[in-house]
């Protein structure tokens, strides 16, 4: 486990994150938005058509001009492989939803 640093960045066709009050929607275009995180799923469908899902607790998220970066106090990271597992406290995240890349 290690403090900080980003656990997933790249481009994505659609980003789900679960908000205190709900769970957040994110395709391209998508309205600017300032949330606090729930606890839950962050998951992500990339361009490449791949699933990722990352466990997140406490902290905020952000959606402005395509770019989603959630900034949690707690992740625990579903991706396999790449020592990508028990990243936690204070980590940050950005997801580009790229309009141009959806078919």
């Amino acid at each position: 486990s290690r403090r900080g640093g980003t656990a997933w960045q790249g481009s994505a066709r659609s980003v789900s994150v679960p908000l205190i009050d709900g769970e957040l929607g994110v395709l391209p275009g998508r309205q600017p938005v300032l949330a606090l995180l729930g606890r839950g799923g962050v998951r992500i469908e990339t361009v490449e058509g791949e699933s990722v899902t990352l466990e997140v607790a406490g902290g905020f998220c952000s959606v402005d001009q395509d770019v989603v970066t959630v900034a949690a106090d707690r992740v625990d990271s579903e991706i396999t492989g790449d020592d990508a597992s028990d990243i936690d406290l204070v980590s940050e995240h950005v997801v580009a939803t790229d309009s141009e890349n959806l078919d």
